[in-house]
């Protein structure tokens, strides 16, 4: 059985003020053309179709004509909601999906409830474990549904990550392919610096043995570069990473799926396959005295374009100027001397953890007294405020 996993799509998505779907449009249809040439059986996306809960119409356009399109073709799919998906809107549209031959769980079920399933595929019986992204608020309502009580707030959310998927793939044996479909963060994934830090953190992070033997593949998402897991045997389970480059702190990273040969009882054979579609991304730090003459070099990059120019002293109206030579120029950053430009490689300006923050602000100012219930408020308040 062929299986091409993919997920990170982010269809919606902008960048500096410029629309990026028809970017998504053209990767996905290149998508459904690799589908058609690898002969590929079943589709694999795990989370963030979409860059926000309520995409445009543009870009539901872009997915949904996806999965006709490998429908028609005869591949199957399944789907599950990712930290930047609507649960309810994937679950909404789940019967029109199915129709084209799409399985798709946005919010959390138990094993008898339609989280875990059975597929026949390219002559394989298979068995699905789909876990859609969960935060911490909602874990609670979901450790209910497995247990009958708040077992999420006497335990770690690892814990309670660990009893989920021990839900979902419980009865999984070597007689069929194991597939099981996660949107997390893995220890020791290595970031590509335009994920969502705030559920990207150490509070967020699930251990590699939380993943049973039993499972043949471990589709994962939520992680925007293409990577394995530590401490899980090699291509056992694998992020693909995003579909675009979908930010400059990924200016240069190739973007690729997964094409995995499964079959029940023995370890997977992967290949990682190329995704030329949708533009690329340079970043290019320039000296003031060398601005015009590399200018003239950058105008023929045919992708996105951020310059960071060292300065003596700030030059109001720049990046105005050097547009009208560039016009792929989206952004520009003075950088003054003493300072730093903000997404050189391994920082990221948008990676501190707020929780992490309010924590130690309260330990500081009133000890453990009350801590944990404040900490977990203002948790729950930020999750609502950022999605």
């Amino acid at each position: 059985m062929k299986v091409l996993h993919t997920a990170d799509w982010h269809a919606g998505r902008g960048l500096h003020g410029v629309d990026r779907t028809g970017e998504i449009k053209e990767a996905l249809e290149e998508l459904a053309e690799l589908v058609k040439v690898e002969r590929v059986d079943l589709v694999v996306v795990a989370g963030d179709l979409y860059d926000n809960r309520n995409p445009s119409a543009a870009a539901e356009d872009a997915v949904y004509r996806f999965f006709l399109d490998v429908g028609r073709a005869g591949a199957q799919s399944v789907i599950i909601a990712g930290n930047h998906d609507s649960p309810q809107r994937l679950d909404a549209v789940a019967s029109l999906l199915g129709l084209a031959g799409v399985h798709a769980v946005g919010a959390f079920r138990p094993a008898g409830a339609g989280g875990a399933f059975e597929l026949n595929v390219g002559g394989e019986r298979v068995r699905v474990a789909a876990l859609p992204f969960l935060s911490e608020r909602r874990m609670i309502g979901a450790a209910d549904l497995i247990e009958g009580d708040h077992a999420a707030q006497q335990g770690s959310y690892r814990e309670t990550m660990r009893k989920l998927v021990g839900n979902l793939t419980a009865g999984m044996d070597g007689k069929a392919v194991n597939l099981l479909l996660m949107h997390t963060t893995f220890e020791g994934a290595s970031l590509a610096n335009s994920e969502y830090v705030f559920h990207s953190t150490n509070s967020y992070t699930v251990p590699a043995s939380i993943v049973p033997e039993a499972v043949t593949y471990a589709a994962l998402g939520h992680i925007h570069k293409p990577q394995g897991v530590q401490g899980l045997a090699e291509g056992k389970a694998r992020y693909p990473g995003s579909l675009l480059q979908l930010d400059f702190g990924e200016a240069g990273s190739e973007r690729s799926v997964v094409v995995a040969e499964l079959r029940a009882g023995r370890a997977p054979e992967y290949a990682l396959k190329p995704i030329t579609a949708g533009k690329r991304l340079k970043r290019a730090v320039v000296a003031e005295e060398e601005l015009d003459r590399r200018a003239l070099e950058l105008a023929e990059f045919p992708g996105w374009l951020k310059l960071v120019v060292k300065l003596q002293r700030p030059r109001p109206g720049l990046k105005e100027r050097l547009q009208r030579d560039l016009p792929n120029l989206l952004a520009v950053e003075q950088q003054l001397p003493g300072e730093d430009a903000t997404d050189e490689p391994g920082f990221d300006p948008a990676a501190l953890d707020l929780v992490a923050a309010y924590r130690d602000y309260l330990g500081e100012e009133r000890g453990a007294d009350g801590q944990q219930e404040l900490v977990a408020a203002f948790a729950g308040l930020l999750e609502e405020a950022v999605t």
